[in-house]
């Protein structure tokens, strides 16, 4: 908890040096990925929500094929958790946290539903999957070799921290796999390279998206 409220401490910082730098005129996008930010950071202060709401509900957990069983009382008692794969990624809509599940030895990235060898009941990728967003990050980042300040690089520098924060949370919460993938360091490393070079800077595929 004290390292979430280091974050909010700094993303508050981050706000009032934009707001020094513009002279209290800040762009409509970095708003945009401050809140993006806020929220996320939100989510590590408060708990997670949305998808992992569903992913760590034991109800939907395959517990004859984990080991796991309900009591007389409904309490569910379940000694290993599902498995997923982490992977980090940049898609058009921005650095997103993808969760990938199994069956039987390997991960699978589509709809299925009572599969004897799942770990999950059922798995909808529209509603499971992207567990976490920070939206048009790769486009900010872009945009801040172009014509970005100081309080752009630092807003940057805190996406990675929180990004980083939230899969050391989320690891721990199911039988992790592996975490693959691009950081928000690796991607704006990489897009500094490109424009040094005078290259275009594309999204790095980590594996094959199913959009």
């Amino acid at each position: 908890m004290q390292e979430i409220e280091k974050i909010e401490h700094r993303l508050r910082e981050i706000n009032r040096l934009k707001l020094k730098l513009t002279f209290g005129n800040v762009p409509p996008f970095y708003h945009a990925v401050a809140t993006s930010l806020g929220m996320a950071e939100g989510m590590l202060k408060y708990g997670f929500e949305n998808s992992l709401d569903i992913l760590t509900d034991q109800r939907n957990w395959n517990l004859k094929y984990l080991g796991g069983s309900e009591d007389a009382a409904g309490q569910i008692i379940c000694p290993n958790k599902p498995r997923l794969s982490v992977y980090k990624v940049f898609t058009p809509h921005g650095f997103e946290i993808h969760c990938l599940p199994w069956k039987s030895g390997r991960e699978f990235d589509f709809e299925l539903a009572n599969h004897p060898q799942m770990d999950f009941k059922f798995w909808r990728p529209n509603s499971m999957k992207t567990v976490f967003r920070l939206a048009g990050l790769h486009t900010f980042i872009k945009m801040y070799f172009e014509h970005g300040d100081e309080a752009d690089l630092q807003l940057i520098r805190c996406a990675h921290n929180i990004a980083e924060e939230f899969v050391e949370r989320l690891v721990p919460q199911f039988n992790t796999q592996k975490v693959f993938g691009v950081t928000v360091q690796n991607f704006f490393d990489f897009a500094e390279m490109k424009f040094k070079a005078g290259e275009e800077i594309y999204l790095p595929k980590v594996y094959a998206l199913q959009e």
